[in-house]
């Protein structure tokens, strides 16, 4: 009789994961704040409205790196941003295997505290 084989896990390597700390209800100057104040970081317009900012709400995106923590906790501050209209968005590449992720994240939720959110790019 022959062995079932399982199929072998495929790990999903740090280049198909990206990790930003994302501000999700930015307004036009937050985010063009955001953008001159912090390495890497950008914004999207969102589509949706969003009730707080009205249709001219925006997504602020930084790059998660630890050397990034006390200029995005300095801003949050700034700007007096809630933590619940933050997050830390993980999005995978690929839908195979497992999603490792990177030990950035949980160094910044020691920092400041936030909730996760996890998305697998089509």
């Amino acid at each position: 009789m022959d062995k079932l084989q399982e199929k072998p896990r495929i790990p999903v390597t740090e280049p198909q994961i990206s990790v930003h700390f994302r501000l999700t209800t930015l307004d036009a100057m937050q985010a063009y704040t955001l953008k001159r104040e912090i390495e890497g970081a950008y914004f999207i317009k969102r589509e949706e409205c969003v009730d707080k900012k009205g249709p001219d709400a925006f997504i602020g995106m930084v790059p998660l790196k630890e050397s990034l923590f006390d200029e995005l906790n300095d801003y949050v501050i700034r700007q007096q941003i809630q933590y619940d209209d933050c997050d830390i968005y993980v999005e995978s590449k690929t839908a195979r295997g497992d999603i490792a992720v990177p030990k950035v994240v949980n160094k910044l939720l020691k920092y400041i505290d936030c909730k996760l959110t996890f998305a697998v790019a089509k």
